[in-house]
Formats: C-alpha cells, sequence, structure tokens
C-alpha cells in the first residue's frame, strides 16, 4: 500500500518537534536549507530547518544559539532556537515563529522598495553595534591581505569556468584589495542581508533572518550584498532604492565608496561559485552566469 508522502512528512516532522504536526508549509525564506513552519496540533506554530550541509551544522546551530543576545543589545531581533540537533539525520534546528511577511512581498512597487530600502538601510547602522568579541565568527573578510589571498584561490579554482578577460579582470579586482581596503575598520556582518531576509508588518522590519553567514567584515559587505540581490533580482526597483538605502545607512554614494562596493560584490560571487564546484552543477552555472553578469555592471 502506497505512503501519503505528506503525512509521511507530518510524522517526520513531529518527530523532530516532539509534539503532533498537523500542518506544514515551506517558507517563503531560507534557501540554503529546508525551511517549514509548522502548526502544531495545540495551534502553536514553529519554524523547523533542516541543514543540508551536515559539516556546517555544528556552526550553523552555534551561531544560532548566540547570535539572538548579541543582536537584540543591538535593537535587533532575530528567532530563538528552541530545540536542535547537529548529529541528527538531518541535523536540525527548531525556531520559534515570528510573524510577519518577508521584506521581498514589498519589492513589487518602486513605493514599496524605498520603503524597504530606508527601513533596511537604517539597521544596517545597528548591524554595526553588535558586538563580535568572543563569538568565533567567520573573520576571512575582515583583512584585507586574507581576503586577497582567499580570493585568489578562489580564482585560481574557477579558472575553468571563466574565459581569458573575465579571469584577467578578477585577478586585477583582487590586485586591488589590499590598498583600497587598507585602514578601514572591521564589524559584525549579517552575511546574506537582503530583502528576504527581512520579516516586515505593517511596512516596518520586525525582525532578521538567516543569520548562519554571519562573520566580520568590511562596514560595506552587507551593503554590497543588499545593493547586489536588489539589482540582480529587481532591477527596475535598485534604480529607485539604492539611493535611499545609502541615504539612510550613512553610505555616502561617491565614486571611491561605489568602487569598494563593486569589488566586493565581485567577490562575494566569486566565493559563491567557489562554493558550488565540487557539489551542484545547475548551481555552479547559476553563479558563473551571476558572476559574469555582476562583472558587466558599471
Amino acid at each position: 500500500m502506497p505512503t501519503d508522502p505528506d503525512a509521511k512528512e507530518l510524522r517526520a516532522l513531529s518527530t523532530i518537534v516532539g509534539a503532533p504536526v498537523v500542518a506544514a508549509e515551506r517558507s517563503a525564506w531560507g534557501f540554503e536549507n529546508r525551511t517549514d513552519i509548522v502548526t502544531l496540533a495545540d495551534g502553536r506554530r514553529l519554524v523547523v530547518q533542516r541543514i543540508t550541509k551536515p559539516s556546517l551544522a555544528r556552526q550553523k546551530l552555534r551561531l544560532a544559539r548566540t547570535l539572538p543576545d548579541r543582536l537584540a543589545a543591538a535593537g535587533l531581533r532575530i528567532p530563538r532556537v528552541l530545540a536542535a540537533d547537529a548529529t541528527a539525520d538531518p541535523p536540525y534546528a527548531v525556531r520559534e515563529y515570528l510573524p510577519g511577511a518577508p521584506g521581498s512581498t514589498l519589492m513589487g512597487s518602486d513605493d514599496g522598495a524605498i520603503l524597504l530600502a530606508a527601513e533596511m538601510g537604517a539597521i544596517l547602522r545597528r548591524l554595526a553595534l553588535v558586538p563580535t568579541e568572543g563569538a568565533r565568527l567567520h573573520s576571512g573578510w575582515a583583512d584585507p591581505a586574507r581576503l586577497a589571498r582567499q580570493a585568489r584561490r578562489w580564482l585560481d579554482r574557477c579558472r575553468a569556468l571563466l574565459g581569458e578577460a573575465e579571469y584577467q579582470a578578477l585577478a586585477a579586482t583582487i590586485a586591488e584589495v589590499p590598498a583600497r581596503f587598507a585602514g578601514r575598520p572591521a564589524q559584525f556582518a549579517h552575511g546574506d542581508f537582503c530583502p528576504v531576509n527581512a520579516l516586515v508588518e505593517g511596512g516596518r522590519v520586525v525582525a532578521l533572518l538567516d543569520v548562519e553567514f554571519a562573520r566580520v567584515a568590511d562596514p560595506l559587505f552587507d551593503a554590497a550584498w543588499w545593493g547586489w540581490v536588489v539589482r540582480a533580482h529587481h532591477p527596475a526597483r535598485w534604480i529607485a532604492a539604492w539611493p535611499r538605502f545609502l541615504e539612510r545607512a550613512g553610505i555616502p554614494a561617491d565614486a571611491d565608496t561605489l568602487h569598494r562596493i563593486g569589488i566586493l560584490q565581485r567577490l562575494r560571487c566569486l566565493e559563491l561559485l567557489d562554493d558550488t564546484i565540487t557539489v551542484d552543477p545547475a548551481r555552479t552555472a547559476l553563479w558563473q552566469r551571476r558572476l559574469i553578469e555582476t562583472m558587466g555592471w558599471d
């Protein structure tokens, strides 16, 4: 007799949560892992995230446990972990459910995009206040010389995926890093700061999501990624929203600053391409295309 896949899934989720799950829906955020919003028999809602890369589970869960208090100190909210197991198959985390819609739902109009840009630009100022001491955050982007060294390794591993002109252009970009970023401070970075990772209610951002890529980096890192995501996925809205985002974040739109942002965008795409090489050919092709497109931006 065939097994009902929906019933099987609800049983699996019930086992993880430790209580009867009567309904589940795939979340509109959390694409890196399998993330579901579940409803329990008593009406409570929780978020269950099953981690797709077991080798990274311990680090992801450690950050999920330690960062809520650090962000709260800066007036920012992220979901708290209620239960987790890094050794399960697959590893998982059960988090509190926070009401709200992904910020990407505001990107359907210029007015909505500008509103979200203002909200997230202001939040960027608060992220700079998150304490990093003792958090054991990834710091490869915090030091220009170290960033340049690791970027050269990414480039060498990705050489077969790039044309000669693209390879040389990226090599030139990497060569700029030590001088362009010398003497700049390093601070907390969300790591995946973009519209889909903000929860909004009534036009206000009420919480941030997916902090598993948190790191110590240049102050422009999160701004660069927000700008990249909006320009890549909502190009018409980027034209209206980007100036407002920079204004609210207190980031000057001068040529040197925008050039640094462009460098960070290209190197982050290169890093993501490097991450896919031995994992998923489809994702490799996706990030290959995205990197080449990003290099063509002015």
